[in-house]
């Protein structure tokens, strides 16, 4: 059996078209639907169906993605393990959230990709929860989180810091010259949240909440360059790490407003299974975050 057909049908069912699987791999869509066929003829089994547009995995098509996944894995840890130590090759799944992947990590992933320029490094953002099941289930070799400590048996968790979130406001807000906030202050406001399933989010619903404040409305956006701007537009006020809103509070586009609770507290934090082999990138990434964390720290 030719591995390469376990990577087109990896692709296959990422983009769920054989003529994008085939833009992406630099094939015909011709030579995608042979491989995908020589799979089921082997396997005597269909592996995809078509609903509407999109090529659907079929049940056996899913147990076979299970079982592709683990061989693809091995293959790779295999490769990194063989490969020279001073430029190795491979590839190195990271998944994180959009504030950290934007205001963060980028510049330990340019630093891992100097020392290892052979290295394939495929940096993937999503939610919190998404990322952790990603990690489960080896989607992922580590995750980047920003979340409330993670404590789960089959995952270690490093904790590298404690972010800060800030509440941010429109110019001339106002609530801009208060020294202390009251939570009741929100129920006259239109909250710009990010999407359902955020920890911070999840964080200050419950806490408003539990407070049994209703505020006046919500807008919810998954990008966090929309939420900003809106703010900016004097659409509503918002909750979000310092990182990610430090440059246009600096710059004054967005005034930042008293909001401290001790019921909101979330960490950047590296998670990865317990079982899995540290390859040397991975330490050596994992040992950056930290020093260099330290380091700032200091």
């Amino acid at each position: 059996m030719d591995l390469n057909y376990f990577y087109t049908f990896k692709e296959v069912v990422k983009w769920g078209s054989y003529t994008k699987t085939g833009e992406q791999l630099g094939y015909a869509q011709s030579s995608v639907t042979t491989q995908i066929k020589k799979l089921e003829d082997h396997f005597q089994v269909k592996l995809f169906e078509r609903v509407g547009r999109k090529m659907r995995l079929t049940q056996s098509g899913e147990e076979l993605y299970y079982y592709v996944n683990q061989i693809l894995l091995l293959m790779d840890e295999a490769e990194e393990r063989i490969s020279n130590e001073h430029n190795l090759r491979g590839t190195l799944r990271i998944g994180t959230v959009e504030s950290l992947a934007a205001y963060f990590i980028t510049p330990y992933i340019k630093e891992l990709k100097t020392r290892h320029p052979d290295l394939k490094i495929l940096l993937e953002s999503g939610l919190c929860p998404k990322l952790k099941e990603g990690v489960l289930e080896g989607v992922f070799d580590l995750a980047i989180v920003l979340d409330r400590y993670i404590d789960h048996p089959e995952l270690t968790t490093i904790p590298i810091r404690e972010e800060t979130l800030v509440m941010i406001a429109p110019k001339n807000h106002r609530l801009q010259h208060l020294k202390e906030m009251n939570l009741q202050e929100l129920e006259a406001e239109t909250l710009i949240l990010t999407e359902e399933g955020c920890p911070y989010r999840v964080l200050l619903e419950q806490l408003l909440m539990n407070e049994t404040i209703q505020v006046k409305s919500v807008i919810s956006f998954s990008s966090l360059e929309a939420i900003k701007q809106c703010v900016a537009d004097d659409l509503g006020i918002a909750i979000l790490p310092e990182i990610a809103a430090r440059k246009e509070i600096e710059s004054g586009k967005v005034i930042q407003i008293p909001f401290d609770h001790e019921e909101i507290r979330i960490y950047t934090q590296i998670v990865y299974q317990n079982k899995k082999w540290l390859t040397p990138p991975l330490s050596q990434l994992i040992t950056s975050l930290k020093d260099n964390i330290k380091k700032n720290d200091e």
